[in-house]
């Protein structure tokens, strides 16, 4: 048996009838019309991809892994010579590199939508020298670049891909997907590198939505560049990231700007976000605003979230509180949560005040059941008293 791969285009050239008098392949067509052709797909389904077969194949796999929408044959054809491709631009086009580079930076760092061409080139003089920046045409210098970026290896797979317009035909303008091979390389070769400034800079004022830049402000922290991640979430907070906002109002909490944080989550209130709420419900206590903490902890609760009243109610027993502590847990109850009034409870009996005890356990059993009464039980057991979890068990029959 003989096998072997062709493009169907060149099948159909090689096959073709001829003219009277110009048949340019006889031999070609002698042989290929022996041929029982088989036809690769342009992509493969999932199904077919969880084939043990593909598993069990370390090439396939890797192509699997590393190919976007099942496109592995795309992948077996040029992976490598791409990776090639990407680096022998070092030498003979170091601004497709780095335009390369940049793609591959801003993927694995949490850039998940389409590459703007802006970022691209407003990054990219940061990963070259100064003598190769001195040596660039201002005019043409990225066009060329992003023209090694945009070609074909193989006649099959390019470091940076067009974009599909999802409401038509054509590509998106000005935008680019990075490779998933090359995504996979350089998750291997950069894993440890830190990008230059001017990749932040670009970031900050091109990525493509609030959540890609929330994503490259948590890479930064993650990496100790506190000032970079701060500026980025500053950036998409403006644009109106929630979660920005709330990673912005945690950390000027935690440096002691309450004013700040509380500014910041009352704009995350007005957006409908509740847990908010419960934030600055912890901040108000810290500052002393009691009243104003009760206040935001019942907004929370009547949106769901009784935590902060809880929390609230807990803090109220520690003083040494007990009435403030049983209103609110009251009120927690009311929402739907036990928790305070169980709490509050063994508190009671703690200090001797077992009839008060029992009283807002019984509240607690009226709300939610048994559960309440086996917890105290628990309770004590845990801590080596057997008569006092009796006398709870007792208590629930």
């Amino acid at each position: 048996m003989i096998l072997g791969t062709l493009w169907p285009e060149y099948h159909r050239t090689l096959t073709a009838t001829p003219k009277p008098g110009k048949d340019g392949y006889p031999n070609a067509r002698a042989l290929l019309n022996q041929v029982k052709p088989v036809d690769v797909p342009v992509s493969f389904t999932a199904t077919a991809l969880q084939s043990s077969l593909v598993h069990r194949d370390r090439s396939l796999a890797t192509a699997m892994s590393t190919s976007d929408s099942g496109r592995i044959t795309q992948t077996l054809a040029a992976g490598p010579q791409l990776v090639d491709h990407y680096h022998q631009a070092t030498s003979h086009s170091p601004y497709g590199h780095a335009v390369i580079t940049t793609a591959m930076d801003a993927r694995r760092l949490g850039h998940t939508s389409p590459l703007p061409s802006a970022l691209l080139k407003a990054a990219a003089p940061g990963y070259l020298t100064e003598q190769q920046r001195a040596a660039a045409d201002p005019d043409t210098w990225f066009a060329h670049a992003l023209d090694y970026a945009l070609e074909r290896v193989m006649g099959v797979a390019a470091a940076l891909e067009p974009v599909a317009n999802t409401e038509g035909m054509g590509a998106l303008p000005d935008v680019y997907r990075l490779s998933d091979y090359l995504d996979h390389h350089a998750r291997t070769i950069r894993s440890h590198v830190f990008p230059p400034d001017s990749f932040w800079t670009a970031a900050r004022e091109h990525a493509a939505s609030t959540a890609d830049l929330e994503a490259l402000a948590e890479a930064a922290d993650r990496r100790g560049r506190y000032r970079i991640a701060a500026d980025l979430y500053q950036r998409a907070a403006d644009a109106g990231g929630t979660g920005a906002l709330a990673e912005l109002a945690w950390r000027r909490g935690q440096t002691g700007d309450l004013d700040g944080a509380e500014q910041l989550l009352e704009r995350l209130i007005d957006a409908g976000d509740t847990g908010a709420l419960a934030q600055l419900a912890q901040l108000r206590q810290r500052a002393g605003d009691l009243d104003g903490a009760e206040t935001l902890a019942q907004r929370a609760a009547d949106a769901g979230d009784t935590g902060p009243l809880v929390e609230l109610a807990w803090r109220r027993g520690e003083s040494g509180d007990l009435d403030g502590a049983e209103r609110l847990a009251q009120r927690a109850a009311d929402a739907g949560n036990v928790n305070a009034l169980v709490r509050l409870a063994r508190r009671r009996e703690e200090s001797g005040d077992l009839h008060g005890a029992e009283r807002l356990a019984q509240r607690a059993t009226d709300i939610g059941g048994r559960d309440a009464l086996i917890r105290l039980a628990r309770a004590h057991e845990r801590d080596g008293d057997a008569e006092g979890a009796k006398r709870w068990r007792r208590f629930g029959l």
